[in-house]
């Protein structure tokens, strides 16, 4: 175990022999740190936090800390950070602001410099954050989600796995998965650029543009469409995105921007 001697360290910490613990950092309370995982300098991690294997917290980063919500009266609550997760620069994450509550991120995820993950907020696996993103208390991140520099997510949202959101977006409604999210939260088209990293069969990206046209369609209410949707879907990817649609939504689900991609044209317009 290497931990600098002017690192501070909880005797309730659990750290693997294998973490490296830099200078003038502050580990507090009953913190767990998984094997190969490195703190630079200056890093703050306090409360019932458990960092995963082979993580990397960067100079100024504090996790587990209390949440900025005036409701949170010292419950018991705590924070979670999946294996090969990246903490660039400042990214701050506080933890659960409701007794028993946890804030999580997934794995293989990549937060970059002054990021901001509040209270209650789930993350799922190799999500990027880019620079100043900020998340709202209980708002849902699912995996491989792209979130532009300064784009700001209002609580409660649901953001749908593989998409891709603008930078400095205001999003104030739940952004589809596999759609591309404009600067005003609206739906702009597929995100053909991380479904094809993702190297998503041809039949189910073919699904998925025949299913936004369907829920886009302007003669269909959104019923009717959730309905046509359950009995035309398939494959994996597109059932998922059936089951984005049909979920309870807190905050309502975003509409189509008007300077969509032909990927959710509707049926009255020439693809």
């Amino acid at each position: 175990m290497s931990i600098h001697p002017t690192a501070i360290v909880d005797r309730q910490a659990e750290i693997d022999p294998s973490v490296t613990v830099g200078p003038y950092c502050i580990i507090e309370g009953p913190v767990r740190l998984a094997a190969g995982t490195r703190l630079y300098q200056n890093v703050y991690v306090t409360g019932e936090t458990h960092i995963g294997e082979n993580c990397v917290l960067h100079p100024g980063v504090i996790v587990g800390h209390e949440p900025q919500d005036l409701k949170y009266r010292g419950e018991p609550t705590g924070c979670r950070i999946g294996r090969g997760t990246i903490l660039r620069e400042y990214v701050t994450i506080h933890r659960g602001t409701t007794p028993d509550s946890t804030t999580v991120v997934g794995e293989e995820c990549f937060l970059l410099v002054g990021s901001h993950v509040a209270h209650n907020c789930t993350i799922g696996n190799k999500v990027t954050l880019i620079n100043n993103v900020l998340l709202g208390g209980h708002v849902e991140v699912g995996d491989g989600a792209t979130l532009g520099g300064h784009a700001s997510v209002h609580q409660f949202v649901r953001i749908g796995e593989l998409a891709m959101v603008a930078g400095y977006a205001r999003v104030r409604k739940d952004a589809l998965p596999f759609s591309l999210v404009d600067t005003k939260g609206l739906v702009a088209g597929l995100n053909r650029v991380g479904l094809r990293r993702a190297e998503t069969p041809r039949e189910q990206l073919d699904e998925i543009r025949r299913a936004y046209r369907v829920w886009f369609s302007r003669e269909l209410s959104r019923t009717q469409a959730i309905e046509q949707l359950a009995s035309e879907l398939r494959f994996p990817m597109g059932l998922r995105l059936l089951a984005f649609l049909q979920a309870e939504s807190r905050r309502g689900l975003a509409g189509r921007s008007k300077k969509s991609k032909p990927d959710i044209q509707t049926c009255d317009e020439p693809a």
